[in-house]
């Protein structure tokens, strides 16, 4: 019992990098968050440029598509790094969620946007580490 609630941060965390991830790589299964994402994508891409390693190039459609995908597919990779227990404490999964945390953080806030759910992850993200290096 004391060790699935120790786990709890991690699997809040991996809900929430499979619902912000799944929908940016495809419409299919949650149409309706796709289409958030993708409103919400293109007001964040152009703020993106200094920190995201591939920055849309004329802010285009099909920019912002490439750029959800790219962001999904590091969401999701990092969902399944922290719902494994043997990478949950890895030095890599950590790094990729400060990574997509201080990403979105910067975004998020250069665009308007409310930007306390990247904070609360990278809070979490760290929680999560330090619990599984004990």
């Amino acid at each position: 019992m004391a060790s699935q609630l120790r786990a709890l941060p991690a699997y809040v965390l991996v809900v929430e990098y499979f619902l912000g991830g799944i929908p940016r790589l495809s419409p299919v299964p949650l149409r309706a968050l796709h289409e958030r994402i993708r409103d919400k994508s293109r007001r964040t891409a152009p703020h993106l440029r200094p920190v995201f390693p591939f920055p849309p190039r004329g802010g285009s459609d099909a920019d912002v598509r490439h750029q959800m995908r790219c962001i999904g597919a590091l969401m999701v990779a990092t969902g399944l790094l922290l719902a494994l227990p043997a990478t949950r404490g890895s030095p890599v999964t950590l790094a990729l969620e400060c990574f997509l945390t201080g990403a979105g953080a910067w975004s998020q806030m250069r665009a308007g946007l409310v930007y306390w759910l990247p904070c609360v992850n990278f809070v979490l993200a760290w929680v999560v580490w330090a619990m599984e290096r004990r």
